[in-house]
């Protein structure tokens, strides 16, 4: 295959998936936004992020917290991305169209979730720590957004999930433990 033909067959691919958001955007417009599952999604999304800033941060770690949630936030992403690609999974109910993820658990649940552990009862030993969380959300959470139709395992188990969210919830641990930072200030 030549060069010309190898670009053709990109713009011919490209002009199929360009197709294919179009049609699944239509479906998303007419069967999930503004729907009861969309709704929850927004409320889940909201209500993650308001317990956490009012109630339950630790004011004075909240850069640290915040630092290994958007670290939670980028893995889970790089993760459901390859997921969804493989065709191991997919999600409903999504608050747009467009992005292969789940709102809701990628920016909300999952963050917020290691931000909330990490700091609650910092005296246990993380790997126990990151060994319940695993456990927790491979067995508990994902159940339960299988039962709700916002997550569809269509080639994944539960299973291996839970060296996955261990690992995720012991760098997150790890990166608030970082005492490498400094000042970019040139007065400091």
């Amino acid at each position: 295959m030549g060069k010309i033909e190898s670009v053709e067959n990109g713009v011919e691919t490209y002009e199929q998936f360009h197709q294919l958001h179009e049609q699944y955007a239509q479906i998303w417009l007419d069967e999930t936004f503004l729907h009861w599952d969309w709704w929850v999604a927004i409320i889940l999304s909201v209500s993650t992020w308001s317990f956490w800033f009012l109630f339950y941060r630790k004011k004075e770690s909240t850069d640290r917290l915040l630092y290994a949630g958007i670290a939670a936030t980028l893995i889970s992403l790089c993760f459901d991305y390859i997921g969804t690609s493989l065709g191991l999974w997919y999600y409903s109910g999504k608050l747009t169209p467009s992005f292969p993820a789940w709102f809701p658990f990628n920016f909300c649940l999952l963050p917020v979730t290691i931000m909330f552990l990490i700091q609650t009862k910092p005296h246990i030993a993380p790997w126990k720590k990151g060994i319940f969380y695993g456990l927790a959300t491979s067995f508990i959470g994902e159940p339960l957004f299988v039962w709700a139709g916002y997550y569809v395992m269509t080639g994944w188990e539960y299973i291996y999930s839970v060296p996955i969210y261990t690992l995720v919830y012991l760098f997150c641990h790890w990166l608030t433990r970082r005492e490498s930072f400094e000042s970019l200030d040139a007065d400091s």
